[in-house]
């Protein structure tokens, strides 16, 4: 096989979704089955398994009935739209070797100009029938098919952590908050790493018609950052967020949760997971009045959805963070905290729901919340109905 060209993700063409529909959902489902059927040789794949084109007339998809629970390579289902060519697949990295990357592009050559786009958690890995793209540190300076498959196969060398200074700090806030816009000066980059993360903006901001990124810029260049980098980053804005107007604090919050997440997951050691905990809560506190009620709610639930397979030790350390909060008389800091715990799977939290219900008797007149509140008794993490505060908690 003839060898593949490596480059970068932003080389990706820019779709024009002004066009008429260039795709129909058979199209989408005949490639997507071809990538299961190459997919399966190399580890299960699904959840959802091929579409049978023959089992109905109908104009949607039939999909054969087997559903596989937890495969080593997430095939998404669903197609985006009508325009773009690609089916999305989320694996671990160690999934990931030079024998399915080649067979995969040597399996496009029947499917001009479609590509499969690979979510590798730290990483992008994008495979057309004639060359890799990659994005993010782990790929750095990756030059061949073997060594990406190298790449995969062990954890990313982050080396030394490096100063954080004040510049840099300030981009990383512009970037989590989509406050660079066309005309937006961008600084001279303090190390590799932030040239990278540069590099990547000035190539999105120039496939955009207007020049501004959105805060989704943000999860195309938050790996490339180092994770201790990241904390420092984190620690020092939790403190800055009183200062944020209730715009800024929305516009921010996704891309601070999944952060927030992924640092918990990062922490070195009991002590270091309680002292951001402890951190996370002190600035809830202190923009209470800036968030709506459902935002404080989801909040613990938002960031613990990024905390992937927690450690036991991380797990009891967030766990009795949360339990302090979980008896306050907060009614909306008390409901998060439960919802945390929920979320966590904490052994408890029926008589931790059952005391809170007791502490505050007039939730019972609030019939969405009881049902929230007996969800989660039950241990059910499901998200509170808006309409549930309507009436006072």
């Amino acid at each position: 096989m003839r060898p593949l060209r490596i480059g970068s993700c932003y080389e990706i063409p820019v779709m024009d979704y002004e066009q008429p529909p260039q795709i129909t959902w058979r199209d989408f489902y005949s490639f997507r089955n071809q990538v299961i059927r190459l997919l399966r040789v190399f580890g299960t794949a699904g959840p959802m398994g091929e579409v049978d084109f023959s089992a109905s007339e109908e104009d949607e998809p039939s999909f054969h009935s087997e559903v596989i629970d937890d495969p080593n390579f997430f095939v998404v289902d669903d197609m985006y739209n009508e325009h773009d060519r690609i089916s999305r697949v989320e694996c671990s990295p160690s999934h990931i070797d030079a024998v399915l990357v080649e067979s995969l592009s040597a399996m496009m050559q029947a499917f001009p100009g479609w590509y499969v786009s690979f979510g590798l958690g730290d990483s992008g890995l994008v495979v057309f029938a004639d060359a890799v793209l990659v994005g993010g540190r782990r790929f750095w300076d990756c030059t061949s098919v073997e060594e990406i498959s190298e790449r995969c196969q062990k954890p990313v060398n982050f080396g030394a952590q490096e100063p954080l200074t004040d510049s840099m700090y300030q981009l990383w806030r512009d970037i989590l908050m989509g406050a660079i816009g066309s005309s937006a000066h961008l600084p001279e980059a303090s190390s590799r790493q932030w040239s990278e993360v540069i590099r990547s903006l000035e190539a999105m901001r120039s496939q955009q018609k207007d020049g501004r990124l959105t805060t989704f810029a943000y999860d195309q260049v938050r790996h490339d950052l180092h994770p201790r980098t990241r904390m420092e980053l984190l620690s020092r804005f939790l403190t800055d967020l009183p200062t944020l107007s209730h715009e800024q604090l929305a516009a921010m919050k996704r891309n601070l949760h999944g952060d927030l997440g992924k640092a918990l997951s990062d922490s070195a050691s009991v002590a270091e997971a309680r002292m951001l905990t402890a951190e996370v809560w002190s600035s809830l506190e202190a923009i209470r009045d800036s968030l709506s009620s459902i935002d404080i709610v989801n909040w613990w639930a938002n960031l613990l959805h990024e905390v992937v397979q927690p450690s036991d030790w991380l797990k009891d350390a967030l766990e009795d963070k949360l339990r302090d909060r979980a008896t306050q008389s907060d009614p909306l800091f008390r409901l998060s905290a439960l919802f945390g715990l929920t979320w966590l799977g904490a052994d408890d939290i029926s008589p931790l729901v059952d005391a809170a219900t007791a502490d505050r008797p007039e939730w019972k007149s609030n019939p969405l919340l009881v049902r929230w509140l007996e969800n989660l008794r039950a241990g059910r993490r499901l998200y509170p109905d808006r309409n549930m505060f309507d009436l006072p908690i």
